[in-house]
């Protein structure tokens, strides 16, 4: 059977571009082909899924006596299974995302963007998923990846709440099994819920970074996974150590209100979206704490039922949300430190307008600074800003 011409142009077309010598390329040209063949390898996802779904339809992966597709592709293109159970799952996706398709094909998303909506796309929601997709994607086009997660989720809350779809209630929600090799290693492994499992990735990062600055003085080398390994069994041992009675750390929710940016926001300070019924079952023993926002960008307010001690950093935190390096950094408010935008011996003023979040890397490593970034407008804020928000809201 002969090449359908597609693909002989497209094998022409590669061997072109594997025959191109690296050290001709000047950086920029070098960054270049790089985003260019990566934006070329999700769009040919979306053709080749064309294909794909095609011979899933028609069963032709069953004329070998073959249990399923995924089997028979990863069998016929020697790939692991998971992988071709990932691609086929696209691929079948394709024809309820049109939007998504032709984004990916435009350059705009990428073939995680296929997942993320597909993901969005459920039973429940199809009708109004085909009413939104062409928001959604061009939501997602204006967003780095992370930001748009939280977007899409956002949409998925309002989504189930027009058609009436049961919120999920319980934040402990979770499965962890533990088994003993036998060579009397223990295998971790299970997934938690949202809040809980904020909980437990925040006191493990926390202890990961001790260990860490403990390994620099001792002059000791680990990875970071198996200084996470040690930091987990650091938790169990001041577990079993803590005295019956012990004082239980309260977790802090936080309600953004005011601007429409932020008015909808229930999410914890890891950036992970929830349903706010799922605060319930905690709220007996949490703090609650309040952002007020005038605008997008200037903070109004931020109290609590109890003393709160960082208001400033919190302000920075809730308005930032991620490290503000222009690079495009994702790291979350809860591991960055605030920077002083001009520095104070420069004269900078500790404000939230001369403040902004930057990664320990970002902010630290004098050749990964940015060093010309320029401060928010500053603005007095009176108590009569506070109560005009308080009354818009």
């Amino acid at each position: 059977m002969g090449d359908v011409p597609g693909l002989v142009a497209l094998r022409a077309a590669l061997d072109l571009l594997d025959g191109v010598e690296l050290e001709s390329l000047s950086d920029g040209e070098l960054h270049a082909v790089v985003v260019a063949t990566e934006k070329l390898r999700s769009r040919l996802g979306v053709v080749a899924g064309r294909f794909l779904q095609r011979w899933d339809v028609r069963h032709v992966w069953a004329t070998d006596g073959s249990r399923s597709a995924s089997a028979r592709l990863a069998r016929d293109t020697n790939s692991a299974p998971a992988s071709a159970a990932v691609t086929l799952r696209r691929a079948r996706q394709q024809p309820q995302l049109p939007a998504t398709v032709a984004a990916i094909t435009r350059g705009d998303l990428s073939l995680d963007h296929l997942d993320l909506l597909g993901r969005a796309n459920q039973d429940q929601r199809i009708g109004l998923f085909a009413r939104d997709e062409s928001m959604l994607v061009a939501t997602c086009a204006r967003l780095r990846f992370t930001p748009a997660i939280r977007a899409v989720q956002y949409w998925c809350q309002r989504a189930d709440h027009y058609v009436g779809a049961e919120p999920a209630t319980d934040g402990h929600s979770g499965e962890v099994w533990a088994s003993t090799t036998s060579g009397g290693r223990v295998v971790v492994h299970g997934t938690l819920g949202p809040i809980g499992g904020a909980a437990v990735t925040a006191e493990l990062r926390r202890l990961e970074r001790q260990q860490r600055l403990n390994d620099e003085r001792r002059g000791t080398s680990r990875t970071p996974a198996e200084r996470r390994a040690a930091a987990l069994v650091e938790m169990a041992t001041r577990s079993a150590s803590s005295p019956a009675n012990g004082r239980r750390p309260q977790p802090l929710f936080t309600v953004l209100v005011g601007d429409a940016t932020f008015r909808d926001l229930c999410e914890l300070a890891n950036g992970t979206v929830i349903p706010p019924a799922q605060l319930v079952p905690w709220l007996s023993s949490a703090e609650l704490e309040t952002i007020l926002f005038d605008g997008p960008l200037t903070v109004l307010g931020v109290s609590r039922r109890r003393s709160f001690a960082g208001a400033l950093r919190r302000a920075v935190e809730v308005r930032d949300r991620h490290c503000q390096h222009p690079a495009g950094c994702d790291v979350p408010a809860p591991d960055c430190d605030v920077d002083h935008i001009v520095p104070r011996h420069q004269g900078g003023p500790t404000s939230q307008f001369n403040g902004r979040l930057q990664c320990t890397s970002h902010n630290r490593r004098r050749e990964l600074h940015d060093h010309d970034a320029v401060p928010f407008p500053d603005r007095a804020i009176t108590r009569l800003d506070v109560l005009r928000g308080r009354l818009r809201c």
